[in-house]
């Protein structure tokens, strides 16, 4: 099974990458959605137990992605914070904003970005609904398609579970959308019904399926 994946939407190239990623050729554009970054922190103000790490683990996985991309763009499909700001994790941002200081970075704004700010991120604000044709970026998928476009988003968190590989994240593929699955691995998922995920395509960081 491959850890990339390339295919065609609305008649234009991308590649699935097997960590939650797509690229796209024609701009040189990695993207990903619900980096939910500081999530992890977010829980333990509130006294849950959770783990640490998971800031420093998924900017890890991005940096490798832009590493073997070599892209000269990231957009950010929504949810870039979890919720409010963290020092830490504004830290471990910084950080890696300066070791990729040649990458061009966008981030359109989710719902869990109330704290979001462009500035201090280092950070281009795409509105909801960017176009590009034939691709409009969002983070939430639209109530209502526009011919001739294909919209690329996130917000869902799309998994599927399907005997024997498991629940998995997946790339929900349908006409007219594909839902990318959350980046960050600290998430829930929305569990997409077997009926409805014809075409789509498993990941699980290190191989793709697709589905008939």
């Amino acid at each position: 099974m491959p850890d990339t994946l390339d295919l065609t939407l609305a008649g234009e190239p991308v590649r699935l990458l097997a960590d939650r990623a797509l690229y796209w050729p024609a701009r040189d554009r990695l993207l990903v959605a619900d980096l939910h970054l500081g999530k992890g922190d977010t829980f333990r103000a509130a006294g849950i137990a959770v783990p640490s790490g998971g800031t420093a683990h998924d900017l890890a996985r991005l940096d490798a992605l832009l590493a073997l991309t070599s892209a000269s763009s990231l957009w950010i499909l929504g949810d870039f914070l979890h919720a409010r700001r963290h020092a830490a994790v504004d830290a471990a941002w910084r950080a890696f904003r300066e070791a990729h200081r040649e990458v061009a970075m966008a981030v359109v704004p989710g719902n869990h970005d109330r704290a979001f700010d462009a500035d201090v991120a280092g950070v281009a604000r795409a509105r909801e609904g960017h176009v590009e044709p034939p691709f409009e970026f969002r983070h939430a998928p639209p109530h209502k398609l526009v011919p001739d476009r294909h919209v690329l988003c996130g917000h869902v968190h799309p998994v599927l579970r399907l005997p024997p590989l498991g629940r998995h994240p997946l790339f929900w593929l349908r006409p007219g959308i594909t839902v990318l699955p959350a980046f960050s691995a600290f998430t829930g998922g929305h569990p997409v019904p077997r009926a409805d995920s014809a075409g789509s395509v498993l990941c699980n960081g290190r191989q793709l399926v697709r589905l008939a």
